[in-house]
Order: structure tokens, then C-alpha cells, then sequence
């Protein structure tokens, strides 16, 4: 799960085209050094291939996915940071993490394709044009 959080973080840091964002949606993700497990194995984390280029509507979905996104992350990053226990820590990430799944789902897209999409933004300056350009619009609903 905490891939997915990872993927969901860094795709809303490209959509906002802030280089002041962390790439990866909390920064205490990564346990402390001695609580890191040795690799197990062929367990490789892939990051998802760029997909066809977005339609508006994708574009726009994903806009309103990522401002959501990111106001999650805001929200749950001081209280991870604050959290007493390791467990503690895990559960606010899993319920974080989970309301960021919901939110990219509420607007229509699919986890796998929010992740194209900002994979897209990374490379295609026009895509990533238009993504800031939607996310600075009042929100319209």
C-alpha cells in the first residue's frame, strides 16, 4: 500500500509543478534505518509505463484528483509526524493512503491511470501545461 501512497504523492507533486513538494506523499514513508528490512528478494518496484496521452476530460479528473490529493497529504503529514508509536504511524499512513485511493477514484480514474497521467505530465511539457493551467481554475462544481 505504501507503493500506491508513494505513486499517489509523487503524481500530485508533478501536477502542481511545485518543486518545493516531495515527490513522495509523506516524508516519514520510509522507516529509520534500523527498522529497514533487508531486500527479500524479486520484489522490484516498477513505476508505471506513460500511457496513451490523456483526453481533456482525463486531464481535467485528474486536476481535481491531484489539488484533492494533495489536501489529504497536507492534512495527515503533521499528524504521521507526530504520532508516538510505529504503529501509530502506519495507521494514520493506511487511512491517509486510502483517502487519497478513494479521491483519485471519486474523480473518475483509475489508480493505474492517475499514475500514467503524471508520468505523461513528466515528459510532456504540454500535458503538464495544461495540468497546472486546469488546477490554478477556481474549482467548478
Amino acid at each position: 500500500m505504501t507503493l500506491h501512497l508513494n505513486r499517489i504523492g509523487a503524481a500530485a507533486a508533478v501536477a502542481l509543478g511545485l518543486g518545493m513538494l516531495q515527490p513522495a506523499a509523506f516524508a516519514q514513508t520510509t522507516p529509520p534505518p534500523q527498522q529497514q528490512v533487508p531486500n527479500q528478494g524479486p520484489k522490484t518496484l516498477q513505476r508505471p509505463t506513460a500511457g496513451p496521452t490523456p483526453t481533456n476530460a482525463e486531464l481535467q479528473h485528474f486536476a481535481h484528483a491531484a489539488l484533492d490529493v494533495q489536501s489529504i497529504r497536507q492534512a495527515a503529514q503533521p499528524q504521521i509526524s507526530k504520532a508516538k508509536s510505529p504503529d501509530t504511524r502506519t495507521q494514520l499512513q493506511k487511512a491517509a493512503e486510502q483517502k487519497m485511493e478513494a479521491a483519485v477514484r471519486s474523480h473518475h480514474l483509475s489508480l493505474h491511470r492517475y499514475e500514467q497521467i503524471a508520468m505523461v505530465a513528466e515528459t510532456d511539457s504540454s500535458v503538464r501545461a495544461k495540468l497546472v493551467k486546469l488546477m490554478q481554475k477556481p474549482a467548478s462544481s
